[in-house]
C-alpha cells in the first residue's frame, strides 16, 4: 500500500483479521483514509536542564577568550588609544592646577574645563583650611585635658584580670583552710600580690 507520493504504507487491519483494507485511487483522498496515510508528527524532545550544562564550560564564561590572541591583536591598539587619551587629560589637569598653586589670579585663554577644575582647587584650598583650622582646635582641647588619676597601662591590666580569674577559680576549687594557709604563706614570704 502507498501514500499520495508513493511510499508504502502499512495501514493495520482494524478486524484484526488479514493484511489489512487496501485503498486505491481516489480513496486514498477519503477524509478518514487520508490520516491513516498521515505519519504522525514527530515530537521534539524537550532538552533536559541536565543536556544544557552539560555544554557549559569554561568558554562559555568567557575564561579563554584570551588563549587564542586575537582578543590581544582587537583590543591592543584601542587600549594604547584610550592610555593616551587619559594621560593627556592627566597632563592637562596638572598644568591647569601647577597655575593656579602659582597664585595666577588670571588664566588667559582657558576654556572652561580649565575655569572647571580651578574652582575644584579653591574648593580644595578652603576644605584644608578648614581641616587645619579643626586639627589645631583638637590639639589645644588635649593640652587642656589633665589626668589626675594614675592610668593603668595593658600589662597591668592585663595583670589584674588574670589576679581575678586565679581568686576565681582559687574559690570555686579550693577549701577556706587552704585559701588561708596560702594567705598566711604569702605573709611571712612577703609577697604582696
Amino acid at each position: 500500500m502507498t501514500d499520495l507520493e508513493g511510499n508504502i504504507v502499512d495501514v493495520p487491519n482494524p478486524s484484526g483479521r488479514g493484511p489489512g483494507y487496501r485503498y486505491f485511487g481516489a480513496a486514498k483522498k477519503l477524509p478518514g483514509v487520508r490520516e491513516l496515510f498521515e505519519k504522525p508528527p514527530e515530537l521534539r524532545k524537550r532538552r533536559t536542564r541536565y543536556d544544557i550544562y552539560k555544554r557549559i564550560d569554561a568558554s562559555y564564561y568567557g575564561y579563554r577568550d584570551e588563549e587564542d590572541g586575537v582578543l590581544a591583536r582587537v583590543e591592543g591598539p584601542a587600549e594604547a588609544k584610550m592610555r593616551a587619551e587619559a594621560e593627556e587629560e592627566w597632563r592637562r589637569v596638572e598644568e591647569i592646577r601647577r597655575e593656579a598653586r602659582r597664585g595666577a589670579k588670571e588664566v588667559v585663554s582657558v576654556g572652561a574645563a580649565a575655569r572647571e577644575v580651578l574652582f575644584e582647587e579653591e574648593e580644595d584650598v578652603v576644605e584644608e583650611e578648614r581641616r587645619e583650622r579643626e586639627e589645631k582646635e583638637r590639639k589645644d582641647k588635649e593640652r587642656e585635658f589633665v589626668v589626675h588619676v594614675p592610668l593603668p597601662d595593658e600589662k597591668e591590666i592585663e595583670r589584674m584580670v588574670v589576679e581575678r580569674k586565679k581568686m576565681e577559680l582559687l574559690s570555686k576549687y579550693a577549701s577556706e583552710g587552704l585559701l588561708e594557709e596560702q594567705s598566711e604563706a604569702k605573709d611571712m614570704l612577703n609577697i604582696h600580690r
